[in-house]
């Protein structure tokens, strides 16, 4: 892997929770799993673009956001396209890239979680096997 990467961030249901849309004109919410993730990736020298399928009319309000979310990034891009499905051979989701970097999609760090936990498949067969 080179030491420093580009990497394209979508915006709506990558950057934001639940399935509120720009369209509808009410705020999103940040996925704060995202924002951190994003912002450590700026913080290693990777510049981030901002690529969404939102129309150039939409981008003020897209900086805005970003900028009271805090997101670190180097650049936007609008009007991605509009499919229904994208095949790509660099493409991943938000919970490959957080579950690499050691999240899960609790809000904490892989081998934090309390004992009982069983949102991990792996682990929960773990624990099973562990209280037979």
């Amino acid at each position: 892997m080179p030491d420093h990467e580009r990497i394209a961030v979508d915006f709506d249901k990558t950057l934001t929770e639940g399935e509120r849309s720009y369209i509808h004109e009410e705020p999103e919410d940040p996925d704060e799993e995202m924002v951190q993730w994003v912002n450590e990736q700026y913080a290693e020298d990777n510049t981030i673009i901002i690529w969404t399928a939102r129309p150039w009319e939409a981008a003020q309000d897209t900086v805005a956001r970003l900028t009271e979310w805090g997101v670190d990034w180097h650049g936007i891009r609008m009007e991605k396209g509009n499919a229904d499905m994208y095949v790509d051979d660099k493409g991943t989701t938000p919970a490959d890239e957080l579950t690499k970097d050691g999240f899960d999609g609790d809000g904490e760090l892989d081998g934090d979680e309390t004992e009982g936990d069983t949102t991990d498949p792996e682990r929960a067969d773990e624990q099973s096997a562990e209280s037979e």
